[in-house]
């Protein structure tokens, strides 16, 4: 776990409601793990039920790969166990532009 000073850099520098860019890293039953490129440090989780590429969730053997590149929202940040939760869901226009 990370401790409290970066914890609190990384809920900063990504707030509730950004786009954020990386690869997956690690995939489990209840989804994956980002590697988040401007942050390699941080914890990011996509669970199941928030990977919604289509705008509904898809089964596990459609998840990404480890290795490729999405981008994902950031939904919440977990205090319990400081994790960044993302959401994946189609893109629109506003979201491009940030």
């Amino acid at each position: 776990m990370i401790d409290d000073a970066i914890w609190q850099t990384t809920k900063e520098h990504f707030p509730i409601g950004i786009l954020v860019r990386g690869r997956v890293k690690e995939i489990r039953p209840f989804g994956f793990f980002l590697e988040i490129t401007e942050n390699p440090e941080a914890v990011a989780v996509v669970d199941a039920i928030s990977y919604l590429p289509n705008g509904s969730p898809v089964p596990p053997e459609e998840w990404p790969a480890p290795g490729d590149s999405i981008a994902a929202k950031v939904v919440a940040h977990a205090e319990h166990n400081r994790q960044i939760k993302l959401r994946v869901e189609p893109l629109d226009a506003s979201d491009l532009r940030k």
